[in-house]
C-alpha cells in the first residue's frame, strides 16, 4: 500500500518539473517581458523547490530547519502571488485606465485589510499570521476574480485568452486554499499531512493550466489607443460599450489617470 509520504514525494517532484517547464517556457517564448511579476512568482517557486530538496536531503522532512524554511518561503510567496494576480487584473483591464485606477486601489485596500486581520488573528505569532494571511489572500483573490469576470461579462470587455487562463488558475488555487486552510485550522493534528498533499495537487493543476496558457509567445502590446467617440458607438449599436466608455472616462477624470505624460 502506498503511503501518504510517498505520494507527497511524487507530487512534489511533479510540481518541481512542471514549474521548471513553465519557467523555461516563459523565457523561451519571451513572455516574461509581458508578465514580469508572474515570472518572478514562478522563479520564487523554483527557488523554494530547490531549498526544499536540499533541506529534506540534508536534515529530513520533519526537521526544525525544514519547518522554518517552509513558513518563511510561504510568507514571501504570498506577497509575490499578490503582485502576480494584480498584474493579471491589470492586463484584463488594460484598455480602460480609469477603471484600472479604481481596481488597483480596491486591491491594495483589500491587501492592507488582510494583513491587519492576519496580525490581529495571529496575536503577534508570525506563523499564525502567515497562515491567516494566506487564507485571507486566497479569499480576496477569489472574490476579486469573480467580480472582475462579472464586470467583463456585463460590459462585454474583450480580453486575451492567456490572461483569462492565468486568472482562472489563480482563482481555482485560491478557492482550494481557502477550503484547505479552514480544514487545517479545525483539524490540525489529523489533517496536516493530507493538507500538504492536497495543496500540492491543487498547485500542480494550476501550474499545468498556466503552462498551457503560456505555451505560445505573446507580443508586447503597443501604446493604448484612444477609445472611439460616443457617436461612433451609436453607429455600431453597442450601448453596453458606450456605458463602459462613459464609466472609464469618468474614472479617468476622477483619478487623473488619463492625463498626458510630460
Amino acid at each position: 500500500m502506498i503511503e501518504i509520504a510517498q505520494v507527497q514525494n511524487l507530487l512534489w517532484g511533479a510540481n518541481a518539473v512542471v514549474d521548471a517547464m513553465l519557467t523555461a517556457l516563459l523565457v523561451l517564448q519571451k513572455n516574461y517581458r509581458l508578465y514580469p511579476s508572474f515570472f518572478f512568482y514562478i522563479l520564487l517557486v523554483d527557488v523554494q523547490n530547490i531549498l526544499f530538496f536540499v533541506t529534506y536531503r540534508q536534515w529530513g522532512f520533519n526537521s526544525l530547519i525544514a519547518w522554518w524554511i517552509a513558513w518563511i518561503t510561504l510568507g514571501v510567496l504570498i506577497c509575490a502571488r499578490a503582485l502576480a494576480i494584480a498584474e493579471v487584473c491589470k492586463h484584463l483591464l488594460a484598455r480602460y485606465r480609469g477603471v484600472w485606477a479604481l481596481a488597483w486601489r480596491l486591491l491594495l485596500a483589500c491587501a492592507v485589510l488582510v494583513l491587519m486581520f492576519s496580525l490581529i488573528i495571529g496575536k503577534h505569532e508570525w506563523v499564525l499570521a502567515v497562515h491567516s494571511a494566506s487564507r485571507g489572500l486566497d479569499f480576496a483573490i477569489a472574490a476579486a476574480i469573480v467580480g472582475l469576470f462579472l464586470f467583463i461579462k456585463f460590459y462585454d470587455v474583450k480580453t486575451d485568452s492567456t490572461d483569462r487562463i492565468l486568472a482562472v488558475g489563480f482563482f481555482l488555487y485560491s478557492c482550494f486554499g481557502v477550503l484547505n486552510n479552514t480544514l487545517l485550522e479545525h483539524w490540525l493534528d489529523r489533517y496536516s499531512n493530507l493538507w500538504n498533499l492536497l495543496g500540492m495537487l491543487a498547485f500542480l493543476f494550476s501550474l499545468s493550466l498556466w503552462t498551457w496558457g503560456l505555451r505560445l509567445p505573446r507580443a508586447v502590446p503597443t501604446q493604448e489607443k484612444v477609445l472611439l467617440p460616443g457617436n461612433a458607438y451609436s453607429t455600431i449599436g453597442s450601448e453596453v460599450n458606450l456605458q463602459l466608455q462613459l464609466l472609464n472616462e469618468s474614472l479617468n477624470r476622477f483619478w487623473n489617470a488619463g492625463a498626458p505624460q510630460p
